[in-house]
């Protein structure tokens, strides 16, 4: 009996524990142990959260994110298409594009749609036996052709492209190559992320002023800044399932576990490492940008010393001349 009860404990912790590994996510399972290791080291030693700043050092940063939502979506479908001759492989890739603009066009009106001509090629034989040449101008006769070209459809909904995967793959057209985001009024966005982090900057200096009991007169001011945009197919990681319990079985009777599938998933930037997050919860993928400035007071340069012009000197030199009158009312000057 305690045997049973004993399993039955061990059962429900097991299951527990499985369950609290689901709200974490498997993804983290492939580094537990590397997670486990830095948190061993870490454990023994003593860390702060930051560092004191080398002597007469004073930067001043803030460092903000805008998750932006996408205002429109650009998505890429890729065709090919080949037949025996340029006129049958034309006519069988127009008839895919027309049924897919008029099923898109029936769905919604707010969809705009575009064909890229990418390549047009011969196809020749490859077994020389059965190549086959032109008699009047001796080239080689193609055996067929290959026609591809892109579809590039725009929209604002991001339902739509559940629709255009759907009516693409049902005209045999399954490849969508990329979706890019655009957002609108991207200057707007970035003015106020500019002032939203100059107000904290100042704020920030005249609060270390007011501690440090130093109002930063003598200084000069220095700064610098820069924006970083990232787009969401720029923020996609593989993921490998970390069990599957799948299993086939081959003719022979062997059995197999299925392999384990790859997947991606998107992971955008957290909001821990930043001042200020504007738009902080997102459900959908999203355009992020972020902004930084620095600013660093440094000492204000002496002014040069004037420098003193020499002053004039003059001396005044009296000299003395002797003159002599004559008898006769001459006057001679006597030298010595």
């Amino acid at each position: 009996m305690f045997k049973l009860k004993l399993i039955a404990t061990a059962a429900l912790l097991s299951t527990a524990l499985t369950v609290i590994g689901q709200v974490k996510g498997n993804y983290d399972y492939r580094a537990n142990s590397s997670i486990a290791t830095m948190r061993e080291a870490s454990s023994n030693q003593n860390y702060g959260l930051i560092n004191m700043p080398a002597l007469g050092d004073l930067t001043f940063s803030i460092k903000g994110l805008y998750n932006a939502p996408a205002d429109s979506y650009l998505a890429i479908f890729t065709s090919t298409q080949v037949g025996e001759t340029q006129r049958e492989a034309n006519d069988l890739l127009r008839a895919k594009i027309d049924s897919i603009r008029s099923g898109v066009l029936r769905k919604s009106g707010d969809v705009e749609m575009f064909v890229d001509m990418i390549s047009f090629v011969p196809l020749y034989e490859t077994q020389a036996a059965k190549k086959i040449f032109s008699k009047t101008t001796y080239n080689e006769i193609p055996i067929g052709f290959e026609l591809k070209k892109n579809l590039h459809f725009k929209y604002s909904d991001p339902k739509v492209l559940e629709y255009l995967v759907t009516i693409c793959a049902e005209n045999e057209i399954y490849d969508l190559v990329r979706v890019d985001y655009f957002i609108e009024d991207i200057d707007k966005k970035k003015d106020k992320m500019i002032m939203k982090a100059e107000g904290m900057l100042k704020q920030k200096i005249l609060r270390h002023g007011q501690l440090t009991n130093e109002d930063y007169k003598d200084k000069d001011r220095q700064m610098t800044e820069g924006f970083l945009i990232h787009l969401p197919h720029e923020q996609y990681q593989s993921y490998t399932v970390f069990s599957s319990n799948a299993m086939y079985v081959k003719q022979s009777g062997a059995v197999n576990v299925a392999p384990k599938s790859t997947s991606q998933f998107y992971m955008p930037k957290f909001n821990k490492n930043y001042d200020f997050v504007l738009n902080p919860s997102m459900l959908e993928p999203v355009v992020q940008i972020e902004y930084e400035v620095k600013m660093r007071l440094v000492p204000k340069p002496e002014k040069p010393k004037e420098k003193k012009e020499p002053k004039e000197v003059v001396k005044e030199k009296i000299e003395k001349q002797i003159f002599w009158v004559t008898p006769t009312g001459d006057i001679k000057q006597l030298n010595f």
